[in-house]
């Protein structure tokens, strides 16, 4: 079970060599408690999606020559977003600096578009650091909200009980 301190990252793109670079930018940018996972293709991702990541990197470009049947990034990013996986944030990352990509991207449900360029690393790390403190600020008030409903019935059990109490004495 994940703790408020921990999080999940899933990043998704067919270059090896991209991957390995940003997996360890972002390990040794966050050093703990960001536990990374990477794939080269969206159906790997969705097989392990049970586990329920906190954000995806989703590389938009997932078919190509190499691998014409693979699901494409907007598709992967469609799955995700249906019912069950809709509150994992999704970073959509391609090499195509156009703006109906970012802007189908963004319909479609993902948190940010990232053009592939030199500054794509910087810009996804911060992205998932400020993506990292809202789910940690949502965390944070789920565990408030659940003390708070504790709290609540045990007051409401303990009026019951004085209430109970009171009576039964008066009989």
């Amino acid at each position: 079970m994940k703790t408020k301190d921990s999080f999940s990252v899933f990043l998704v793109d067919d270059d090896k060599m991209f991957l390995s670079s940003l997996k360890n930018t972002l390990n040794s940018e966050f050093k703990s408690g960001l536990e990374i996972s990477t794939f080269s293709n969206g159906e790997e991702c969705l097989q392990h999606i049970n586990g329920k990541p906190d954000i995806i990197v989703l590389d938009y470009l997932l078919n190509d020559d190499k691998h014409p049947q693979a699901m494409d990034g907007m598709k992967v990013l469609k799955e995700i977003k249906k019912v069950d996986y809709r509150d994992i944030l999704v970073i959509m990352l391609s090499g195509q600096d156009k703006l109906q990509v970012a802007i189908d991207s963004i319909k479609n449900g993902a948190y940010e578009y990232v053009a592939k360029s030199e500054s794509s690393f910087v810009r996804i790390r911060n992205i998932i650091k400020n993506a990292l403190e809202g789910i940690k600020s949502e965390r944070d008030n789920r565990t408030y909200l659940k003390w708070n409903v504790a709290l609540g019935i045990t007051i409401v059990a303990i009026l019951l009980i004085d209430v109970i109490y009171y009576y039964l004495g008066h009989f």
